[in-house]
């Protein structure tokens, strides 16, 4: 079974409710990395195969809104300085596009979500707070305060002083949440504070978003306000003495509540160089979900999440991305060639099960599919500068030279090829290798430095050429027999090509590069020398 189906049979096994709550979130202090979306993916697989199980299920969003700015990050400007300890909804926009800092960085995320075929009900904790639903929660906290405090203290290793309350007021005056507790009159639900910021002293009724909880009491506040079942959680978190241990005494012992079953997840590490580093919107080390479908479609996310399970961590190399979209298309082929599920061991099931999480919309019949690498070099050939876009007719005609039956795609395949050209393109300009044909002048100068034996093939194989078939599996037939007939090691051959075509000794698979190219420029090229 995959990961997501156990973790929801045994759900289903040790939890008999009416509705499973499949709960996750996110502070919007910064960019919304893919490492972040580890946990909302983990949480939609587990509600996708609850209701692929037949009870009923809800996936629900709580965006932190109301978290304070905790400190100035690397990609806010100095000025922003006079906002830290303000909650991040009443904080302006950084670019002056979004209502809030918070929408600034929560908007584009929601939207990726949408992209990546999730079904999701958000709520913004800032209204939460504001519209009352922890009123009662806030409460019951302060009049649990010696009990909280006895819980935390569990797992402290410095006791809570004896003036601590489990509240964080809102300064009426600067609007920052660094304020001390001074007393709270339980007869008239008030509570009185002094900023530690402004020094402002006020006393309010910590209700409609006048007070927060801290993070160790609202976690387990919210698992009761919206009877939360499962949550999908990272390492941090999850860690001994962390905020959901503590999260579960509270739930039981303050808010009568069962907390929920707990899935844990490792971090997504960013490759820099030789290096793995954890994601971090702090530390700028990020790459941000809304910046995913510039290089790839939204389903090759998620299969690199669904592929794994949560306790794995996940190396993430932009370099490498040809190479996880061409294990998501073998995927897609082994899903459509074994369709009727005949005869299928449990791990070709799991790689059904694995296709069918990752992919939102299902297509009836196996799209048209060119490899995402070759997409990289199409795309860049065919680009058309004033048009903002790659010339079809151009990619049509280097296809068939290339062996692909063009004639009967359908609407689908033909966005996703389009997509899909102009997307591994992205990625070969940022991240992959932009392409490069070096001029006529460069390659006679190249040319004079090769071995007399390349120099003898190129002008034998230039000759071949006029009268050959000008498709991928022809040329490369021809590259190893034109070698073969002069005794010339194939490898010095390609090596050779490459050098007169990109002035290096490698690239793409060559007979299908030459292919591309097209016979006029290729047969230009490999005449230059006589």
């Amino acid at each position: 079974m995959h990961w997501a189906d156990v973790i929801s049979k045994k759900l289903i096994e040790e939890k008999k409710v009416d509705k499973y709550v499949v709960a996750t979130g996110i502070t919007p202090s910064g960019h919304i990395h893919i490492g972040n979306a580890r946990e909302t993916l983990t949480a939609d697989a587990i509600y996708k195969s609850l209701k692929n199980m037949d009870v009923e299920a809800e996936l629900i969003f709580i965006a932190d809104t109301y978290d304070p700015l905790r400190k100035l990050y690397p990609f806010l400007p100095k000025e922003f300085e006079q906002y830290i300890g303000m909650p991040l909804s009443e904080i302006p926009c950084p670019e002056g596009c979004c209502e809030n800092y918070a929408e600034h960085f929560l908007k584009p995320y929601l939207e990726s979500l949408d992209d990546l075929g999730i079904e999701i009900t958000t709520y913004r904790a800032d209204k939460l707070y504001k519209e009352g639903f922890y009123d009662e929660k806030i409460k019951i906290a302060l009049e649990n305060r010696e009990k909280i405090m006895e819980i935390l203290n569990k797992f402290r290793s410095t006791p809570l002083p004896d003036d601590w309350y489990p509240i964080n007021v809102v300064c009426e005056n600067c609007r920052r949440l660094k304020t001390k507790v001074l007393k709270y009159d339980s007869e008239k639900e008030e509570v009185y504070y002094k900023c530690e910021i402004c020094g402002f002293e006020g006393v309010v009724k910590p209700y409609k978003g006048r007070a927060k909880l801290p993070w160790r009491v609202d976690w387990p506040a919210r698992w009761s306000i919206f009877n939360v079942t499962i949550e999908p959680m990272g390492k941090d978190h999850a860690a001994a003495g962390g905020s959901y241990d503590t999260g579960v005494l509270i739930a039981r012992e303050v808010y009568n509540y069962e907390p929920p079953k707990k899935v844990v997840y490792e971090w997504i590490q960013l490759k820099v160089g030789d290096k793995a580093i954890p994601m971090s919107s702090s530390k700028g080390v990020v790459f941000a979900v809304k910046d995913w479908t510039y290089i790839a479609h939204p389903e090759i996310l998620r299969y690199l999440i669904m592929r794994s399970k949560p306790t794995k961590h996940i190396d993430f190399d932009l370099k490498k991305i040809p190479d996880l979209v061409d294990e998501y298309d073998r995927l897609e082929e082994f899903y459509f060639n074994n369709k009727d599920r005949n005869d299928l061991n449990e791990d070709d099931l799991e790689k059904i099960r694995i296709y069918e999480l990752s992919t939102p919309k299902i297509p009836e019949t196996k799209p048209f599919v060119v490899p995402y690498r070759f997409c990289s070099i199409i795309a860049q050939l065919t680009y058309n500068e004033e048009k903002n876009d790659v010339d079809m007719e151009r990619v049509f005609e280097i296809l068939r030279r290339n062996n692909y039956n063009v004639e009967n795609i359908d609407e689908f395949s033909l966005k996703k090829l389009k997509d899909r050209l102009l997307m591994a393109r992205n990625w070969a300009l940022k991240y992959g290798e932009k392409l490069i044909i070096i001029d006529e002048n460069e390659a006679k100068e190249i040319y004079e430095k090769l071995k007399d034996k390349q120099k003898e093939w190129i002008k034998y194989f230039a000759e071949k050429l006029k009268t050959a078939e000008f498709d991928a599996l022809t040329l490369h037939e021809l590259i190893y027999q034109t070698a073969k007939d002069i005794g010339l090691n194939p490898r010095d051959a390609f090596q050779a090509s490459y050098m007169i075509l990109l002035g290096k000794k490698y690239g793409p698979k060559l007979g299908s590069f030459l292919a591309t190219l097209g016979r006029d420029f290729v047969l230009k090229r490999y005449s230059l020398f006589d």
